[in-house]
């Protein structure tokens, strides 16, 4: 993962406890794309990886609501103000330590990892400890940006010459949040998935065209519930699309 002060001090200065913009779509996205994979939702071990603040636990006791949930991050700080506002998942909150999650191995049927992957300096062991999580069948559902081609993001940052190359030899974009290391295309995703141990894997796309039109395009001042229902459309109208500049996926630990 990114160094640890980096993420103390995003946590102090960017705690939210609402969705809003792109996350209300990412939301949407993960309503409809969990329940087609995971088809019991009872009496499962749930981590959320790089859970932060629990912006998505809301989420999760929805989609959940008869599992046990767990909670997981590199930032103390993060896990503090989680905490605050969620007391009764004191003890269910471990901390993310040189690479590794303080849980014991083979202890989850699921783990979701929410716009964490573009962030982990080392991907690498942020895929095999996740890996190392899951029992045996265990699935694995996360969603990350994409660097796809001839996505909607992909266009513009060509056309305005603001895609650069990563010290690891991925891309970013230039305008995208400071601290992404990354924006990794499906087929890296895939090949790094496969080298730490995971099968079955399948992705699904938003384009972002709504998404991106009413964030950085006027009006970009609509009425809050317009322009999250517009930007919603995204997955709903392009998922089954093989290529998007955001992605949700799935992938499976062989069982036994």
């Amino acid at each position: 993962m990114t160094k640890k002060i980096d993420y103390e001090k995003y946590h102090e200065k960017n705690h939210r406890s609402k969705l809003s913009g792109f996350e209300i779509a990412r939301w949407d996205a993960l309503a409809h794309f969990i329940p087609q994979h995971i088809l019991n939702n009872k009496n499962l071990h749930i981590l959320d990886y790089g859970a932060g603040t629990g912006l998505h636990l809301e989420l999760w006791k929805i989609l959940f609501s008869k599992s046990d949930i767990f909670l997981t991050d590199i930032s103390e700080v993060g896990r503090s103000k989680c905490l605050s506002f969620n007391k009764d998942f004191q003890g269910r909150y471990k901390l993310i330590k040189n690479n590794r999650s303080e849980f014991e191995s083979e202890k989850f049927d699921l783990v979701l990892s929410v716009e964490v992957m573009e962030h982990a300096s080392d991907l690498s062991s942020y895929l095999r400890d996740i890996f190392r999580l899951l029992k045996p069948g265990g699935i694995f559902i996360w969603t990350t940006p994409c660097g796809n081609s001839l996505s909607i993001e992909h266009i513009y940052s060509l056309l305005t010459k603001q895609i650069i190359k990563t010290n690891e030899g991925y891309i970013k974009w230039k305008w995208e949040d400071p601290t992404h290391v990354r924006r990794l295309k499906s087929s890296e995703i895939e090949k790094e998935l496969i080298l730490s141990g995971f099968d079955k894997i399948k992705f699904r796309f938003r384009a972002h065209i709504f998404s991106f039109l009413c964030t950085y395009c006027p009006p970009r001042h609509l009425f809050h519930n317009i322009r999250n229902k517009i930007m919603k459309m995204d997955y709903k109208l392009f998922r089954l699309l093989p290529n998007g500049a955001s992605m949700v996926g799935v992938a499976h630990k062989p069982k036994l």
